[in-house]
């Protein structure tokens, strides 16, 4: 996997937070994320970008659950396209 496949991995069906942070913000906190290649300061990229979605996405009028609930899944395949970008002999690093 490169970059650019794991951007799109990350915002694929990401609309909502798309239009609420706009995609060059989201787009750059992902590949930055994805540049990262030490795990514990990408996974401090990762919670600044999740509590900034949520954020945008209650500013935007989505409930606190629901957009908790995005932002969590969001994560969640940030940080799997993290871990497939970055493995090397079967471990990331």
């Amino acid at each position: 996997m490169n970059i650019e496949d794991a951007i799109i991995a990350v915002t694929a069906d990401a609309n909502a937070l798309m239009s609420c942070l706009g995609q060059p913000v989201v787009a750059y906190h992902v590949t930055e994320i994805m540049r990262e290649a030490d795990l514990e300061h990408a996974r401090q990229m990762q919670l600044a970008l999740m509590r900034r979605s949520i954020e945008a996405l209650v500013d935007d009028g989505l409930e606190d659950v629901a957009a908790e609930r995005f932002a969590a899944q969001f994560h969640g395949r940030l940080g799997l396209a993290w871990r497939l970008l970055h493995v090397v002999d079967g471990v990331a690093h």
